[in-house]
């Protein structure tokens, strides 16, 4: 059924604000910005629009979240199928780039992509729980597939262990892909970027720490 104009209209200002709060957020993070600020930087006349269309500064940024899962799952999912068909399950590095290359293409290849990265990387470092506890819970089934996959390649990691390590791959990833972003940024050489060669880099560096031997030490914590 055609989405009448009132509909229409609702959904353009929905994005317009999921757009303006994800800019204002990577510049200047989750309490450096108010909703009235994100009102005026989408244009609305109504100073209560955010509000109406989201009910809180929360629910926005899960918004923003969802906003762009799609594109990235999608992508996600494509690669995750080409390993599957090529019967790769078991290389992790080509697994580790199923979770990389998707979140690099959305900044790249999307409108606001730039906007997008640094906008995790604030949300995901905010010093409250919740932004964070979103993230986490808005994972998706192929993200999950990632998980499963590298456990089963790796079954002498616990899964306590992984756990963790995928966690703190999250936060290479994040805060690695917003500083490159950042200093493209400020130095003004968007040419030079040295894309392939820090983006394999990245996923080198990642593969290497989901991976590595569990040492004596780890595992005696583990136990204790």
């Amino acid at each position: 059924m055609a989405r009448s104009k009132k509909t229409s209209v609702g959904a353009d200002t929905r994005v317009a604000l999921i757009l303006a709060a994800e800019r204002l957020i990577a510049e200047n993070g989750i309490d450096g910005v108010s909703l009235r600020q994100i009102n005026a930087e989408a244009g609305q006349r109504n100073s209560s629009a955010a509000h109406y269309h989201f009910g809180s500064k929360d629910a926005l940024v899960r918004s923003i979240y969802e906003y762009r899962l799609g594109s990235v799952n999608q992508r996600r999912k494509a690669m995750l199928d080409d390993i599957r068909a090529e019967e790769c399950e078991d290389d992790t590095r080509r697994v580790v780039a199923a979770i990389v290359r998707p979140i690099v293409d959305e900044v790249e290849e999307s409108e606001g992509g730039s906007f997008y990265i640094r906008f995790l990387s604030q949300a995901i470092g905010h010093p409250q729980g919740g932004t964070r506890k979103y993230f986490d819970n808005a994972l998706t089934d192929a993200t999950s597939e990632v998980y499963t996959l590298i456990n089963h390649a790796h079954p002498e990691i616990s899964d306590r262990t992984l756990g963790q390590r995928f966690g703190l791959m999250w936060e290479m990833i994040i805060h690695s892909l917003a500083d490159r972003e950042r200093y493209r940024l400020q130095s003004q050489r968007g040419a030079d970027r040295e894309s392939e060669s820090f983006i394999n880099n990245l996923i080198d560096v990642v593969t290497g720490g989901l991976t590595a031997p569990v040492s004596p030490e780890t595992s005696r914590a583990r136990a204790s």
